[in-house]
């Protein structure tokens, strides 16, 4: 094999690698979560640039495509016009005849070069930037962008009209991809190995409270413990005294005319004599339809941990607290009031 046609080779097997880098740059930047391209953003230089890059589909999917189909094509037409003189002699040594070997050799080496270019060209690259997705982005997104930005002229000419059949089939050329659902993130949950059976149990409580609303969750108006705003600091000590809660409902003529809220600590330095009333705070009106989850957020907001979950009336259903919501995500939270489980005595060691 003389020298021209290794080098014929070598340019076969390097325009192959070319498009391989496209087609893995292409799989690298599809397969950014938005999660990633924000880090990159935030990260700056050139994971910015790679971001600004993996927003715009459009015109790096357009980039892409122009660089493997200029890679493809250079490499099969010069392989078979390079290689195929060079690979006809040995098949006319074999006993083919001239033109049966010219055909023949051409049709090897587009086989040839066909297999190098699935293998090398489309499946190492691709299967590698599926597990390194954001390592081989910021390796070339940079150098597809300034490709982009040389091939500007054919890449705006194949955006126009791939926006165009996408318009016409009913899609929307904008969009990138669909939103995740629920059971694709519950399936993503149970099947991940990092996660342990704690973390794994706490993300699918958060998955089931975004479901539930107030009304399962509260305390009802029967179990809930108030104080008389009509009554004295003195007159509801003994109510506070005995019962473990923190924060009691301040009621007026009955249950459905709240006050407001009292806290333990308030009483402590309270006048004997003060009324309730004049030391409720300020308590939150929910309706019952109110989620959970956007609930827990808008509490912790407002650093509010009590409120009055009310009906389509206006009618008191029962409370909700912020450790009943901090409950539905990571269980039971108990303090030293709550009844605990009588444990075992070991059992008695008989004498052998």
């Amino acid at each position: 094999m003389d020298t021209q046609t290794l080098t014929n080779l070598g340019l076969v097997l390097l325009f192959v690698l070319v498009g391989g880098v496209f087609a893995g740059t292409e799989i690298a930047l599809v397969s950014l979560r938005e999660g990633q391209i924000d880090q990159l953003e935030r990260r700056g230089g050139r994971g910015a640039r790679v971001a600004a890059v993996a927003r715009d589909p459009n015109r790096f999917l357009a980039a892409v495509q122009i660089g493997v189909t200029v890679a493809g094509f250079f490499s099969a037409a010069y392989g078979a016009s390079t290689l195929a003189p060079d690979v006809a002699p040995a098949l006319e040594g074999l006993g083919l005849p001239e033109d049966a070997a010219d055909t023949v050799a051409l049709v090897l080496l587009t086989l040839l070069i066909a297999y190098l270019s699935l293998v090398l060209g489309e499946l190492v690259p691709k299967r590698i930037a599926l597990q390194r997705s954001a390592g081989v982005a910021v390796l070339v997104g940079p150098p597809l962008d300034r490709f982009a930005t040389l091939m500007r002229p054919v890449v705006w000419f194949l955006s126009v009209s791939t926006n165009a059949v996408v318009r016409l089939f009913g899609g929307d050329p904008h969009a990138v991809s669909e939103d995740m659902s629920e059971e694709e993130l519950r399936y993503l949950v149970d099947q991940h190995q990092g996660l342990g059976d704690s973390e794994r149990a706490i993300l699918v409580d958060v998955f089931d409270a975004a479901d539930r609303s107030l009304r399962e969750v509260m305390r009802p108006r029967a179990d809930v413990t108030t104080l008389p705003g009509a009554s004295s600091v003195t007159e509801v000590l003994e109510v506070v005294r005995v019962s473990p809660y923190s924060r009691y409902p301040v009621v007026g003529d009955n249950a459905d005319d709240v006050r407001g809220f009292l806290h333990v600590r308030d009483l402590l330095d309270a006048d004997p004599d003060a009324l309730v009333s004049d030391l409720a705070r300020e308590i939150s009106f929910l309706p019952a339809t109110n989620r959970v989850l956007p609930t827990l957020t808008a509490m912790r907001r407002d650093r509010n941990h009590i409120a009055v979950v009310v009906d389509e009336y206006g009618g008191t259903d029962g409370i909700v607290t912020l450790e009943d919501l901090v409950e539905e995500l990571i269980g039971e939270i108990d303090d030293e009031y709550d009844p605990r489980a009588p444990t075992s005595p070991p059992p008695a060691s008989t004498p052998g």
